[in-house]
């Protein structure tokens, strides 16, 4: 990802927005974990990429286009976590990276009973 400036280009790695996504997400109050299909879940933990899972990350003309697959506790208010979550992640890239966020889309993939 790049940032351009009058003093010339910065580039942000996407294993950084990654973690900087990852790592919001699972603050979020109500967020159990990320999820991913056992395949790619397996491959990600395997190569020390666990906080990728769930998280896809695309360029647009309007800003970094972010989707994210979750499952989230049991006995949560959804709408409102859900809520919560894209503005975590929203304020953290912005925040971290200076990079503006398009739209971040999520999934609810499972509910956690624990």
């Amino acid at each position: 990802m790049y940032i351009e400036n009058r003093m010339g280009k910065i580039k942000i790695s996407k294993d950084v927005i990654y973690k900087i996504v990852g790592k919001a997400a699972i603050a979020t109050s109500g967020i159990a974990k990320m999820s991913s299909g056992i395949g790619e879940g397996l491959a990600n933990w395997i190569n020390g990429k666990s906080l990728e899972n769930g998280i896809e990350l695309k360029e647009a003309e309007r800003g970094l286009d972010i989707r994210l697959s979750v499952v989230i506790q049991y006995r949560t208010k959804i709408s409102a976590v859900l809520q919560e979550l894209q503005n975590n992640v929203r304020e953290a890239v912005a925040g971290f990276t200076g990079l503006s966020v398009g739209s971040i889309n999520v999934i609810v993939e499972g509910i956690s009973v624990k």
